[in-house]
Formats: structure tokens, sequence, C-alpha cells
């Protein structure tokens, strides 16, 4: 309790994710449900122009991210040419998008509907829907769907690989919470996932339902956390 009073009076409206989303809505930014800031402290949203922003449901920015509604470049050439010119215009990201670690987002961007930016992407222009997009200046790197294919094919061996370094740094099995993004390998129950995984099923919305409807329409690839570690303690001496 004491921490958070004493964070607050440091960082202000930047010292959680809550005061932050608080401080962007008070200030008339559109502001959408279950928005999360990583990194608060870090991160720089314009309010200059608060109603040029507007940010959906499902957004996830990582830090340190910029979201720039206004580009005061325009200072260089009032004084190059005598004028009073400006840059200002609206941004607008959609709903489940997810801004990666370092990202830019400069003013006049229209990031679409389940998109993923990389991680220092600089974004300006429009983000197709159900894209994924990287680099500088941040062009379109694949669909969606493809994404989904390459991160999904690559569950198991994650996985593995996560055994196997926690297996080599500590010598012994690592404990089932740590497969936290990886327990559809292997729970087959849902009771059994709340018991060990309970603040990610919350975290992503996963209800029993949805748990049963995943259960229905894929087969785990192991019965369970046991016979998981005896398939990564064969790779192990495979790799030998």
């Amino acid at each position: 309790m004491i921490k958070n009073i004493i964070n607050k009076l440091i960082y202000g409206y930047k010292a959680t994710s809550e005061s932050y989303i608080k401080y962007l809505k008070n200030n008339n930014v559109k502001v959408g449900e279950n928005v999360r800031i990583f990194m608060p402290k870090q991160t720089t949203i314009d309010t200059l122009n608060a109603h040029l922003l507007e940010i959906g449901d499902n957004v996830c920015l990582t830090g340190p991210v910029t979201i720039l509604t206004h580009d005061y470049s325009t200072h260089v050439l009032n004084l190059y040419s005598q004028n009073v010119l400006g840059k200002q215009k609206k941004v607008k990201i959609g709903n489940n998008v997810f801004l990666g670690y370092g990202c830019t987002i400069l003013c006049g961007t229209t990031i679409g509907n389940n998109c993923i930016i990389g991680a220092g992407a600089v974004v300006t222009g429009n983000v197709e829907d159900n894209s994924v997009y990287a680099g500088n200046p941040a062009r379109k790197i694949m669909t969606l769907d493809s994404y989904y294919e390459k991160v999904i094919n690559n569950q198991l061996k994650d996985a593995v690989n996560i055994y196997v370094s926690y297996k080599e740094r500590f010598n012994k099995v690592p404990p089932i919470e740590l497969f936290h993004e990886y327990f559809l390998l292997f729970i087959q129950d849902y009771k059994e996932a709340q018991k060990y995984f309970k603040n990610k099923l919350i975290e992503e919305n996963f209800t029993e339902e949805l748990f049963g409807k995943y259960l229905i329409n894929n087969k785990n690839k192991f019965d369970n956390y046991s016979v998981f570690c005896n398939y990564c303690e064969e790779q192990i001496n495979n790799r030998r």
C-alpha cells in the first residue's frame, strides 16, 4: 500500500496502467475496454490533440511505446519559409492490437483490427486488418493467419527448449507453472488448468466453455505433465 502511494507520488498518472488510462480518458482520449499499458512509466501518448486519438478494445502496449498525433518538424519549415504551418492528424488503433516493445505510431496512422506491430517499428499510414507489421518504416510481414500457423507449429519445440534450458541451468525438472503459455499441450481438465494457471486463464479470458471447445477440436499431444516431461527427457538424451 505504501509502495503504491510512493509510486503514484513520484510518477503521477504514469504510475500504473490503470492510472494512465484514467488520465487519457479524463483528457478526452477515446479509449476502449481492456487496454493494457505494460510499461506506463516509459510510454508516451500524445494528448495535445485528444480528439484526434482513438484506441480500441483489447489493445496491449508494451514499453516504451510512443503514439503521436502531431509532427512539430513544421517548426523548421516555419523558420525557413517565414510561414506558420501545422501537421496534426488523427490516429486510430483498432480492436485486438498488440504494439511491440519500443514501437512508434506517427500521426495520421490507422491500425486495423487484429494486428501485431513488431518491436521497434515506426508506423505510418494504414495498417491492414488481420496482419503483422514490422520494421522502420513498418511494412506488412505476413497475414495474421500465417503468423498463427507459424506460432502454433512451434509450440512443442518452444516448450521443449524451455524444459531443456531449465534442466541444464538448475539440474531439476521445471515446475509445471513455468509452462503457463504451453499448458494446452498436456492439460486435459479445466479444474487442473485453474489450479496451476488461473491467472493466465483470466488474462486471456479463456473460460471453461472455450477450454471445452478447444478439447473437442484439438487433441492434446500429451496425456499429462509427466508424459510431457518424459518426452522432453527423451529429447535431451537424443541430443547427447
